[in-house]
């Protein structure tokens, strides 16, 4: 214990290290003024951008409302609204003969269509046909994109479509 008190007597008897006196005081690092952008250009950018989506969905929606009701017949008009709108009513043109039906009630049943143009091919009740297989008392006449034509033994064609 000596030892110590006899180093720390010496201590303080010692002259005083050089320590330069002109150093200035230390301050806080400024921050970077060098940036890019500023830190606020960020939050202005996204606030704006939502007030363009907000505004932007809202003229679509009374744009759509407004065609909507232009579309719209009136019922609820007076007789003077009636008056100063006329419409012009259009028949629609008569119904031309159609093709024999698609899919009768007795018929066979397309389950699918797997089409190429060289080698288009149907699944009909769980078997896969292509043109001119047999399929029961059928023969495959020809594979469309949408429908599969079957001639029967009186040589009359049935169509098969899927059903929507």
């Amino acid at each position: 214990m000596s030892l110590i008190n006899d180093a720390l007597k010496q201590a303080r008897k010692a002259p005083p290290r050089n320590t330069p006196a002109s150093l200035s005081p230390l301050h806080p690092a400024a921050a970077d003024d060098a940036s890019l952008f500023p830190s606020w250009l960020l939050p202005v950018v996204v606030i704006l951008l939502i007030v363009a989506a907000i505004f932007f969905i809202g003229w679509a929606v009374a744009h759509h409302s407004v065609r909507t009701i232009a579309d719209a017949p009136e019922s609820t008009a007076g007789p003077q609204a009636a008056a100063a709108i006329s419409v012009p009513v259009v028949k629609p043109p008569p119904a031309e003969p159609s093709a024999p039906p698609i899919n009768p009630p007795d018929g066979p049943k397309l389950q699918g269509i797997f089409y190429s143009p060289t080698a288009p091919s149907a699944i009909v009740d769980g078997k896969i046909i292509h043109p001119g297989d047999q399929f029961r008392e059928f023969k495959v006449k020809a594979i469309s994109k949408y429908t599969v034509t079957l001639v029967g033994p009186d040589k009359k064609e049935i169509r098969l479509g899927m059903d929507n």
